[in-house]
Parts: C-alpha cells; structure tokens; sequence
C-alpha cells in the first residue's frame, strides 16, 4: 500500500485569514476566477489552476470528514440501542467490518501489490485493541461487583444490628425474586 505525499500549495502558504476565506469561497461554490481575482486583490499571485487544485483536494478531505461522521453517528446511534455496546464496541466493529469489505474488495492485480507485513501488523493492532478492551471491561465488571458486594455486606450488616426485621424482610424478598 503506497503512502500518499503531503500536498504543498501556493494557498497553504497564505496567510491564515486569506487562507480561511479562500476556503470559505470554495465551500460557497465561488468561481475558480473570483477566487483568484480575490487572491491577487490581496497581493498575492496565484494561478487558477492552483486554486482548481487546492480546491479539488479540500474537497476530498471534506467529504472524508463528512463521511467519518456519518459512520461516527451511526456508531453512536447503534450504541444507543444496544446499551451492552459501548462506543468503542462499535467503533471497533465498524473498522473491522471495513477491513474485511476492503480485503473482500480487492481486485487479482490488487492483491498482488497488498504490502501484506503492513496489513498484518495492523490486524494484529486491531485484534490487540479488541483484546485490550474485553480485558479492561472484564476487569471493570468485577471492581464493580466486588464494590457492590461489599457494599452490600456492610449494608446487611449495619441494617442486622440496627434493624434486623427490615434485614428479615429484605432477605425475605430477595429470596422470593431469586426463585422466580
């Protein structure tokens, strides 16, 4: 898998409040033109291939912000029908189900370019990850119920000594429910 070069252009090197408005041109839908001419207003030389260019990449990046976010909502929505699910649940599923689509996915010539120690090691880290949190769950799970226990070993104690027919009774209902 081939590592993409960071893009440099004439607009990253604006300052930021051009920079910021040139941006805001470009999510307005303002020509290539104007925002040129608004750039050259300012004092700066620009070309409007450069803009084209500048703005096809903020483009792209916006739609990968917008789409992380649709799959971020979706997460948070799954999470909130299922409250055994937290958001780290869902979002180690949503990736693990994109792996797999990915690797499902691949084309014959595809595969053979696969840099495939890249695509273990993180498959190893996300598997680690999901590992990682079963343990801190687990571990999580019991500090709550042994608080609990003891909790409610001093409770019964305390309610023994100083009220021992409300102990009876809560016994006694506590029973009932544990046979039905």
């Amino acid at each position: 898998m081939k590592k993409k070069n960071r893009k440099h252009s004439k607009i990253d090197g604006l300052p930021s409040d051009i920079k910021e408005a040139v941006e805001e041109m470009i999510k307005s839908d303002f020509t290539y033109k104007d925002i040129v001419n608004y750039i050259k207003n300012q004092g700066f030389e620009i070309s409007q291939s450069s803009v084209q260019r500048y703005a096809s990449g903020l483009n792209e990046t916006l739609q990968s912000l917008k789409m992380a976010q649709e799959n971020f909502r979706v997460v948070m929505e799954e999470t909130e029908k299922y409250k055994n699910l937290d958001v780290s649940d869902g979002i180690l599923r949503l990736l693990s189900n994109q792996v797999f689509q990915s690797i499902n996915n691949f084309s014959e010539d595809q595969l053979q370019n696969v840099d495939f120690d890249t695509l273990m090691k993180n498959a190893v880290a996300l598997t680690r990850a999901i590992a990682y949190k079963k343990k801190i769950d687990i571990d999580s799970k019991d500090i709550l119920e042994n608080g609990a226990e003891q909790f409610q070993s001093m409770l019964y104690e305390v309610m023994a000594d100083e009220r021992p027919d409300l102990y009876r009774e809560i016994k006694k209902y506590l029973k009932e429910k544990s046979q039905n």
